[in-house]
């Protein structure tokens, strides 16, 4: 195509005489019809690219994390209230129960929230009577699939103030608890008034009786 097949030539002999209408029929043309196919690929670009960005966003998106909801941060807890005549000891140190999380395993798939101390009951004998004093939070989880599964869940999403390894006045506990009269998976996270290395157990059916005990509370 020659430089004088100007495509605004139509455009030009509609402008009057003049230098406008004569750098128009020239090269000038050229340089504003190039000048304007750049504005436009421009504007183009960036729409395509603001709309690539949103897509592309939309599919990066994380998908929710179901277990969000199960997250306790124990640094946001109160401290417990006055004791009562018994309470519980995790090798050998008093402790007050803060938090109680139970979950059914595999199918079965509900607790009645009003047997609750009863079943906790018959994995430590008299623990009903110390949760009643010590009013800690009860929180009921969905099914779980594994003793082993619970556990690494409990403790990954119960948080403590302190980092793994120092001392602290929390100790958490997480397992199955015995199969009479059903088996439950129990996570429990208790404070003691002194802080200690116990740190984060996870319990086999048999071991709850041996590491907890109830006591009256002149004996501690």
């Amino acid at each position: 195509m020659e430089m004088n097949d100007n495509p605004l030539q139509p455009l030009v002999d509609l402008l009057p005489p003049g230098e406008a209408r004569d750098f128009l029929s020239g090269p000038g043309g050229w340089v504003v019809l190039g000048a304007a196919a750049l504005v436009v690929l421009l504007a183009l670009g960036a729409v395509l690219g603001r709309l690539a960005r949103l897509l592309l966003g939309r599919r990066s998106a994380p998908p929710p994390d179901p277990d969000r909801a199960l997250e306790e941060d124990l640094a946001e807890y109160p401290l417990p209230g006055p004791l009562g005549p018994r309470r519980l000891t995790v090798e050998g140190v008093p402790v007050r129960v803060r938090l109680v999380v139970v979950a059914p395993m595999g199918r079965e798939n509900y607790i009645d929230s009003n047997a609750l101390e009863l079943l906790l009951d018959q994995v430590v004998h008299g623990l009903a009577d110390v949760l009643r004093y010590d009013r800690p939070r009860i929180r009921l989880w969905p099914p779980q699939l594994s003793s082993q599964g619970f556990a690494l869940k409990f403790h990954r999403l119960t948080r403590r103030p302190e980092p793994d390894g120092r001392p602290s006045h929390w100790v958490l506990l997480a397992g199955q608890t015995p199969a009479r009269p059903r088996p439950l998976l129990l996570g429990l996270a208790v404070w003691a008034n002194e802080a200690n290395y116990i740190g984060r157990l996870t319990l086999e059916p048999v071991r709850w009786a041996d590491l907890l005990r109830v006591v009256r509370t002149t004996e501690t």
